[in-house]
């Protein structure tokens, strides 16, 4: 009975050791949003001189893991070199975050690791158009969580975390015909609303909640009407007539005053003249005769 329980506890600690398990290390799970900023911690360093640091990346589906931080200075020719800098506490900064910057992180002082890091992405896109953001429409938001194991996709394992839709002020969603939440995965939820007038500029938040010590993660999609329903056929109806006269602007009655008035005039002297010419033929024609 004895050499079996040193049998089975021999057989334990080569596990343990095979499966690279180090109780040393710390364990940090980072959640930022796509595009944005996020800050790697490295811990226990013991010093501010950063030469003996190195970070590592690995991403799942990769072969190897690739150096990104040596000796305390970021690679030139590493992908991320543009957007990663270093901190005097010896973490990293990466900026413009991207989905394939999603992975496992590792600091390492002289070749062993002290701080394993992983960074986890949040996103929120729509399949609707813009002619469906408008009452009577449907607004269909997609929340997936970019994990450093897979996209989109978690096991049953990966517990430490739980994505949810809820309303813009952190409550949840109130049990309404016009929600339908769809679990696609526990890091893909799908979210359909069936808009209402009220829901113009109205924001819409997936969560993330951890449970691990950590300030938990949000973003938020504002559902913006930029058309409104119209009714498909509008009758005309006439206007009741009214005792107010339509009032004309200043220059029209002008117009309309000074234009008979100047016909007149006109026509007055060319009578006139009409009237003088005539005369004269006729004062002629009687000289003449004489």
């Amino acid at each position: 009975m004895m050499d079996r329980n040193n049998l089975m506890r021999v057989l334990l600690l080569a596990s343990l050791l095979l499966t690279d398990v180090r109780c040393e290390k710390d364990a940090v799970f980072v959640y930022s949003r796509l595009g944005g900023e996020t800050l790697l911690p490295c811990f226990k360093p013991e010093s501010q001189d950063c030469s003996s640091i190195t970070w590592t990346f690995y991403k799942s589906g990769q072969v190897r893991y690739t150096e990104e931080v040596i000796e305390g200075q970021v690679r030139a020719d590493s992908d991320k070199s543009s957007r990663m800098s270093v901190k005097p506490n010896c973490s990293i900064t990466l900026r413009d975050l991207i989905a394939a910057d999603t992975g496992s992180y590792v600091c390492l002082k002289h070749g062993k690791p002290i701080t394993d890091v992983y960074l986890s992405l949040l996103t929120i896109t729509s399949i609707s158009t813009i002619t469906d953001l408008q009452p009577g429409g449907n607004l269909t938001l997609s929340c997936i969580l970019f994990t450093y194991y897979d996209i989109g996709s978690c096991k049953a394992y990966y517990s430490n975390f739980n994505l949810s839709w809820v309303a813009e002020d952190g409550a949840t969603l109130p049990r309404d015909t016009r929600y339908e939440q769809i679990f696609r995965a526990r890091c893909n939820i799908t979210l359909v609303i069936k808009l209402q007038m009220e829901d113009n500029n109205r924001k819409w938040r997936c969560q993330v909640d951890t449970t691990e010590n950590s300030t938990g993660l949000f973003l938020d999609f504002t559902s913006t009407f930029l058309f409104q329903n119209t009714p498909t056929a509008q009758k005309v109806v006439p206007s009741a007539p009214t005792d107010c006269p339509v009032q004309l602007p200043i220059s029209r009655i002008v117009l309309c005053v000074a234009l008979p008035v100047m016909v007149l005039i006109v026509g007055f002297f060319t009578w006139r003249g009409d009237r003088m010419r005539a005369k004269t033929s006729a004062t002629g024609i009687e000289l003449k005769e004489i």
